[in-house]
Formats: structure tokens, sequence, C-alpha cells
């Protein structure tokens, strides 16, 4: 019974985290195949490889300082899990970053498919844990601090791995800086990942109670994330004022434009409480203006030029009917 319940269980909260967070995409979500993916990458590649890395790299530590040992525990924990598990679960962001490139606007969505790796990653990683439970009690206890006071976190150390690649894609110039950016970030989300391993692995060696560590997890990811919200959403005003005040009037009614740029339009795309049709003009003004800043940045790589002029007459269609 057990092991039918919690996949569920686990998968629920997990899909909820995840939603909540995609809403820091102010318009345009992320194509949900390419989340799937990521989702996927997480849970299948990187779980698999991660623990035959950490296998392999724990067999001469444990010969070494003992199995048991509170030596072996720092370290496997500590420094063979942060290191291989942000590389692995990193690469769902490396190949939508090299292969879909259209589909990577920036750091807000380096932000939504790295949350959605590490969210898949988690799942299979609190289920193999939460199966092994010998009793309900043990499940119980178990499951609330896996899903809901650690749940978030392989999410939030990928993201932070995300944002590294958003801000590489829009980067013009040296490669360099693009690569050091990334590995920047890589290291930041495994030195999270180490203090956080690190701090439970002593807390319970020591008997103590992991509460202060969930407590401090939860206060630094949370105004994180509410401080990226709102950049988030500066950014987007800022990518519309910039991109498509050109389009208006021949594209984009006046009134249009200046309702796309206020501070209301997120949260009635978000909620749907606005209509289908003007979610549409939403995602379609979003896509025009993410597509016209990467051909100022980049040319007309990919044929985005002929995407500009499909987008564009997209836009003007639903600014049209938008008013009906």
């Amino acid at each position: 019974m057990i092991a039918l319940i919690t996949p569920f269980a686990v998968g629920l909260p997990l899909l909820i985290f995840l939603r909540v967070l995609s809403g820091i995409d102010r318009f345009e979500r992320e194509p949900t195949r390419y989340v799937i993916a990521a989702v996927l990458w997480g849970a299948v590649p990187a779980v698999i490889l991660g623990l035959v890395a950490q296998l392999i790299l724990g067999v001469p530590v444990e010969v070494l300082f003992g199995e048991k040992s509170l030596g072996s525990k720092l370290i496997e924990s500590s420094l063979f899990a942060p290191l291989t598990e942000e590389t692995l679960k990193a690469g769902a962001l490396a190949l939508i970053y090299l292969f879909r490139r259209r589909e990577f606007d920036g750091w807000v969505d380096g932000v939504v498919y790295g949350a959605a790796a590490g969210f898949g990653f988690a799942f299979v990683e609190d289920c193999l844990y939460l199966i092994g439970s010998q009793s309900w009690g043990d499940w119980v206890a178990l499951y609330v601090l896996r899903v809901f006071v650690f749940g978030f976190l392989h999410g939030f150390w990928t993201s932070l791995v995300g944002i590294g690649f958003g801000l590489a894609r829009n980067r013009t110039g040296s490669g360099l800086v693009k690569v050091a950016l990334v590995l920047g970030m890589l290291a930041l989300a495994m030195l999270s990942h180490f203090a956080h391993n690190t701090a439970v692995t002593l807390i319970e060696a020591s008997g103590g109670a992991t509460f202060l560590v969930a407590l401090f997890n939860y206060a630094v990811v949370a105004a994180l994330f509410i401080g990226l919200a709102f950049v988030a959403a500066d950014r987007d005003r800022l990518l519309f004022r910039r991109y498509l005040a050109d389009e208006v009037p021949m594209t984009l009614k006046a009134e249009d434009f200046w309702a796309l740029s206020g501070l209301g339009a997120n949260a009635g795309a978000r909620l749907r409480l606005i209509s289908r049709r003007r979610r549409a003009l939403i995602q379609a003004a979003a896509e025009l203006a993410q597509r016209k800043r990467q051909y100022l940045a980049e040319g007309n790589r990919d044929n985005i030029g002929a995407d500009i002029v499909a987008e564009r007459a997209r836009l003007a269609q639903l600014s049209a009917l938008a008013r009906e």
C-alpha cells in the first residue's frame, strides 16, 4: 500500500510547487513539452547517474573512514552529493540551452526549467526514501520532512544554475563570460547544497532537531523568490516598453500597450481572471518582444526575422479582436 500511495502523495505537492514557481514568468509561459522533458531528465538519467557516481565515489571513502562513520557521511552527503547531483540536474538546462535556444529567453526561463529538473529529481529521491519506510508512522514523519520541509530545495538549487544559463543567453561578447556565468551559478548551487547537507548531517549526528535548518531554508528561499518575482515583473514591463512601443498603433492598440506594461496584467493572466482572447494577446506580445530582442542581439539567427513578421501579424489580429 505504501508503494502505491507514495508516488501520488509526493507528486502532487511538487506539481503545485512547480505551478506556483512558473508564475514568475509573467506573460510568456514555457512550452509544456520542454518543462516535462526537464522533469523527466531530473527524474531518470540524473537520478540513475547520480546513484552510480556516488556509489563509485563512496567505496574508497567508506573503506578509509568506515561505512557508518561521521566522516563518511559528511564526505558523501556534503561533498559527493552536491557535486554529482547539481552537475547532472544541470544537464537538462544545458540541453535546452544548446538545442532549443529559442525557448530559453532569459533567466526567468532558467528558473522554471531548473525547478522542473530539480523537482523531477526530488520526486524520485523522495519516493525511494518513503517506500522503504517500515511503518505508516515512519512514513508520515519522513513524508512531512522530505516533501514539505525540504521538498523544494532541489528545485531551488537547480534554479540557481538556470539563472546562470539565462544570464548567459542574453549576454553578448566573449564566450568565456557566458561560461563563467554558468559555472559560477553552478558553484553557488553546489555551495548551497553543501551547506544544507552539512548542517543536517551534523544536527542528526548530535541528536538535534532539523527545525532550525528548515526555518533558515524557508526564509532564504522565500526571500529569494519573492525578490525574483518583483525583478521579473519589472523586467517584463521594461521589455514591453522597449520593444513594443514602435508597434503602436499599427500592430498594437495604445490601450493594449499600456495594459501590458501595467502591474495588473500578471495576476490577471496567471489566475485566468481575463478572457482567453486577452491571454492569447499577452502571449503574442511576449513572443514578439522576445524575438525582437533576440534579433537585435544575434541578428537573423535561426530565421528570427520571419518569426517577427509572423508574430507581428498575429498580434495585430489579436489586438483588433480583443476589444470586440
